[in-house]
């Protein structure tokens, strides 16, 4: 099993509101993040969604690339 695998039981999209509860967060900061392209989502109608194996992607990504032991 991968490491963040438990975490993606859910399929579903997250919304601004659940991905600011995962990172304990303000729900503006998601939304300034996903607008700057900071954070990987796609906008349906007005909404933002992210999928939970795209944050655990790029989570993944910034850890590996300050791991100085990877260099």
């Amino acid at each position: 099993m991968k490491q963040n695998e438990h975490l993606e039981i859910d399929p579903r999209p997250l919304d601004v509101s659940e991905l600011s509860a995962y990172f304990r967060c303000d729900p503006e900061t998601v939304k300034r993040h996903a607008r700057s392209g900071k954070l990987p989502g796609f906008k349906f109608g007005k909404s933002w969604f992210f999928r939970l194996r795209d944050i655990n992607g790029m989570i993944d990504a910034a850890i590996h690339s300050a791991d100085p032991a990877q260099a």
